[in-house]
């Protein structure tokens, strides 16, 4: 109760502080994150080293100081060779998981293209409108930071929630007479402490099964991860008998490299703390695996194969060899998978491989990609010029139970089929002459925009 006391006189404090400038409680994070996870974590604006040439670091600050606290994000980075709408996905892969609600604007500092993806926060088909129309209007002059700050802008005014409080279009804010008496802010000060007490008594409750949630899926996610390492650790000790790789000096070098990623894994799975943390494990175990890979290959004159997701079917049966077209057996839609030898001659010979099954937090067994915790394990990836690409099931990861049978629900985006109805929009477009132009990207998503 001490706490609650302390807390509700600190609210009272910045409402009796109702006239300080907006500025005073802006402050400018550091941009720099390892991933773009990480960056999302605690910013609203990502640039990619390669894209400061489109984004300033003053035009970044002044992005974030006019997004506030609003749920709007902005990611300037390559798209990487899978293209837009596989990238744009994982953007709502990442945020998805840890917000209900936002709309993220996304740049392809490549392609010139921009995009936006509305969740809950504007109304159906807005954040697409927008996109579109600022990447009209700046086109021909290919200012990329202006035309961001007018799409911010405009989402705000669409929401009705301006993140950086009065004036944030550049009107002067109003401010309350020094000469009135302070009666209505005292009344509004009593009022505000009535209400965030009882906010505080219902946010408690639901902030406790947020965490018992996210430590369910961290449980869950590491004895996956356990049965990873394992199968990694299997492959790396069947290679230690491999007399061809043990006589060569280079494939045994890229076997001490794949014990390296394994021991790396370990590591990060004793340090794991949140669900997010594991993505630090599968990249572990991919690099294990390509590693593995390279060793062979040398050891059989083969020159080393370039990196490419594990298969889609089990992940333990290491990096694919090839993308093939599946479809799921309740008679879904076909998808292009990636798959290993084994998994790739069952398919082709028509029959179902094997997927790979977890247990739920009833004891159930499921498809992995359904397991809760399968986008923030899964479906690591870090920020460089393959920024997007998912080390485990490449490009598919979507959002949390985006791998379902059937139809997906709202804004979920459904692996087996098309995106999910509900208003979901990317928008946007392309600056700069692109043939390419805003709207449909296929697989049934809208982005909008187009190009600078």
């Amino acid at each position: 109760m001490r706490r609650v006391l302390i807390i509700l006189a600190g609210v009272l404090v910045l409402v009796l502080s109702w006239g300080l400038p907006a500025s005073a409680a802006t402050g400018t994070g550091s941009a720099k994150a390892a991933t773009l996870a990480d960056c999302l974590t605690s910013e609203h604006v990502c640039v990619s080293s390669d894209a400061r040439s489109l984004v300033s670091q003053g035009d970044q600050s002044q992005l974030e100081r006019q997004i506030g606290n609003d749920d709007i994000y902005l990611v300037v980075a390559p798209s990487g060779s899978s293209g837009y709408d596989r990238a744009m996905r994982q953007l709502i892969s990442t945020l998805g998981a840890k917000h209900g609600q936002f709309v993220v604007g996304f740049l392809d500092s490549r392609l010139k293209h921009f995009g936006a993806y509305n969740r809950g926060v504007v109304a159906d088909g807005v954040a697409a409108s927008v996109a579109t129309n600022v990447v009209s209007k700046h086109r021909a002059d290919g200012d990329i930071p202006a035309a961001l700050m007018e799409f911010v802008q405009e989402v705000q005014q669409s929401a009705a929630t301006p993140g950086t409080g009065p004036g944030s279009d550049g009107a002067p804010a109003s401010q309350p007479s020094a000469s009135g008496p302070p009666v209505g802010l005292i009344v509004l000060g009593v009022l505000v402490l009535l209400g965030a007490g009882g906010y505080f008594f219902l946010l408690r409750p639901r902030s406790k099964r947020k965490r018992q949630e996210q430590e369910q899926q961290l449980k869950e996610a590491k004895l996956a991860a356990q049965d990873d390492l394992i199968a990694l650790n299997a492959r790396i000790t069947d290679h230690d008998n491999d007399v061809t790789i043990a006589g060569d000096s280079e494939a045994a070098a890229e076997q001490a490299a794949a014990l390296d990623a394994y021991e790396r894994g370990t590591h990060a799975l004793d340090a794991a703390r949140k669900p997010a943390d594991m993505a630090a494990v599968s990249r572990a175990v991919a690099e294990g695996q390509y590693r593995l890979a390279c060793a062979e290959a040398v050891a059989h004159g083969q020159p080393k194969p370039g990196r490419r997701p594990m298969c889609f079917f089990d992940p333990r049966h290491g990096m694919s060899v090839a993308d093939l077209s599946w479809a799921p057996p309740d008679g879904g839609p076909s998808r292009t998978v990636a798959a290993c030898v084994d998994c790739q001659r069952v398919v082709e010979r028509g029959d179902q491989p094997a997927m790979r099954l977890v247990r739920d937090r009833s004891g159930n067994q499921i498809q992995y990609v359904n397991a809760g915790f399968a986008p923030s394990y899964w479906g690591g990836f870090g920020l460089g010029g393959g920024m997007f690409t998912g080390f485990l099931l490449g490009q598919a990861l979507g959002g949390p139970g985006l791998f379902g049978y059937g139809d997906s629900p709202g804004d979920v985006y459904n692996y087996y089929g098309d995106s999910g109805t509900g208003g979901d929009d990317y928008g946007g477009g392309d600056f700069g002459g692109s043939d390419s132009g805003g709207g449909d990207f296929g697989g049934g998503d809208n982005f909008g925009g187009g190009d600078f």
